[in-house]
């Protein structure tokens, strides 16, 4: 190849990858593009999740550029190193710098990639979770329930987000839910049940605690912001809820442990709490204040 080839092919080839930014610069402009007359809407269930898809979508877009372009780019810049050397000045110092830049770069975008992918996996599988357990609670708007979805917690981390919480005459829920991949099943087990016994969940591949332990710090943590807001205890029922599974609780707790598809008519057989209909109608209203942040 003549000395030209090399300085044209890599000219060729920034110019493509920067051609390539600047239309997903311009998408994520164009996406982010508001109608004239704007407001607030109500969190749908799962908009922290959404709001982080979104980011992973972006994210993904630079990796998948970056992972194709840097490897190929550190090889270009080696072959034009060489280029015009005859071989007996060419040594073994920038063959072997260049392959190592070229594994180094390979393998870190593809580290990168795999990990975005599967947290975009993990988040649009809960997402659609949060679908099914909003479109399980739909029959309480007809009962006179108030459903508010992926309620703001203190502290800023939406990881910390209550994922629904249900207000009406039986009381207020803060409901969890939770959607594990398949893992390999231990023999003897069904693999799609889950069963509470009352002390921890038992999956098809192991057992532990830590899937209970949200649902209940979401719940005290609602029933504090209540006493703030009007001075009186006011208990708050834990439930977790494992969209895509079948669940089989054995003992009743503290927290409820439910299939998505009883919800509704756990709420509407609860016995009607000691909740007034000043204080709930104030509960309500401050709850809506609190979910009405989202752009239109």
């Amino acid at each position: 190849m003549n000395t030209l080839g090399l300085p044209a092919i890599l000219t060729g080839f920034v110019l493509v990858t920067l051609v390539y930014g600047a239309l997903i610069t311009l998408a994520r402009v164009q996406g982010s593009e508001r109608a004239p007359v704007t407001g607030k809407l109500l969190r749908p269930p799962g908009e922290h999740l959404r709001v982080r898809l979104n980011l992973l979508e972006d994210q993904s877009r630079w990796l998948l550029l970056a992972a194709s372009a840097v490897p190929l780019l550190v090889l270009l810049l080696g072959g034009l190193a060489l280029s015009g050397r005859p071989p007996e000045q060419v040594g073994l110092v920038i063959p072997i710098v260049t392959g190592a830049g070229f594994l180094l770069t390979a393998g870190a975008g593809a580290y990168l990639l795999h990990r975005t992918l599967a947290e975009r996996g993990s988040r649009s599988r809960a997402l659609q979770g949060h679908r099914i357990v909003n479109d399980s609670l739909a029959p309480l708007v007809l009962a006179g329930f108030k459903i508010f979805h992926d309620v703001p917690a203190e502290g800023g981390d939406a990881e910390n987000n209550l994922h629904h919480v249900v207000v009406g005459r039986s009381g207020i829920f803060a409901i969890e839910a939770r959607t594990p991949a398949s893992q390999p099943v231990i023999p003897g087990r069904k693999p799609q049940e889950i069963v509470f016994d009352g002390d921890q969940l038992i999956y098809p591949w192991g057992q532990d605690a830590v899937g209970l332990v949200p649902a209940r710090r979401k719940a005290e943590w609602l029933s504090e912001w209540i006493y703030q807001l009007t001075g009186e205890r006011i208990g708050v029922a834990a439930v977790l809820t494992f969209p895509g599974w079948w669940v089989t609780s054995t003992a009743s707790r503290d927290i409820r442990v439910c299939n998505p598809n009883q919800l509704a008519a756990l709420m509407q057989q609860a016995p009607d709490s000691n909740l007034g209909e000043t204080h709930r109608e104030l509960i309500i209203r401050n709850l809506e204040t609190r979910c009405r942040d989202v752009d239109f």
